[in-house]
């Protein structure tokens, strides 16, 4: 059936419309001085952007493609801290505070960023109102969401944590089938949404299964179909 389904949607990975994007909260003449003051750089996909660590010399706005946001944990395992889509700021922290990196960035696919030099991010900055307050409006969305993943973890069961995400991901990707479902063609292998959740591959097929045999998704490979979301809801606020 996902397959059908698929079929009938054609492409169906859909851009996430998120009202705090970095450029759609900008006046136009703020985002055309950004634009004019950045240089493009592409990324294939799986390659590094910049390392946690590193000096900062820039922002990066996402034009076009995905990024994954990691950091190392304790015992080694990676965890995605964020996906971030076009519009987005990416590295905005070593141009607050002039600190390394604090995370690591990989393109999740063929990615194309605007690359704007601290100097200049920081005048545009004081030239312009609207770009400070998409600034403080993008950093308060990732403290609300790093406060949030803290509580689930702390809080939430491996079923739990994983309906969160499956619930996110419709959010960001789903696009409706005709019948009132979503199909959601998810952007990274099973093993990143594992690390994206905080759990181990083999946690997120049995996971999987189990939302399939309670019928409340559908999945193929990396294809979800969202059978009954307002389980997946009930389940992740459990």
């Amino acid at each position: 059936m996902i397959a059908t389904l698929a079929r009938q949607l054609g492409h169906y990975g859909q851009q996430p419309v998120d009202d705090l994007a970095f450029l759609d909260a900008l006046t136009v003449d703020a985002r055309d001085a950004v634009l004019a003051a950045g240089h493009t750089r592409r990324y294939p996909k799986g390659s590094l952007v910049f390392a946690e660590g590193e000096e900062g010399h820039d922002v990066l706005i996402l034009r076009a493609g995905a990024v994954k946001v990691v950091v190392g944990a304790v015992s080694g395992r990676e965890v995605i801290l964020d996906v971030l889509h076009p519009g987005e700021l990416v590295g905005e922290l070593s141009a607050v505070d002039g600190g390394a990196r604090s995370a690591t960035v990989f393109a999740l696919e063929q990615t194309e960023v605007l690359a704007v030099a601290h100097r200049d991010f920081r005048a545009l900055l004081a030239e312009h109102a609207s770009i400070g307050a998409a600034l403080l409006s993008v950093l308060a969305r990732r403290l609300r969401g790093a406060a949030r993943r803290q509580l689930e973890f702390g809080s939430n069961d491996a079923l739990g944590r994983l309906c969160q995400r499956v619930v996110e991901l419709a959010h960001r990707y789903g696009a409706p089938d005709g019948s009132g479902r979503l199909v959601v063609e998810v952007p990274f292998s099973q093993a990143e949404l594992a690390h994206w959740a905080g759990l181990s591959r083999e946690a997120v097929v049995k996971g999987l299964r189990a939302l399939r045999s309670l019928g409340w998704i559908e999945s193929d490979g990396r294809l979800i179909g969202v059978l009954d979301e307002r389980a997946l809801i009930e389940r992740a606020n459990h």
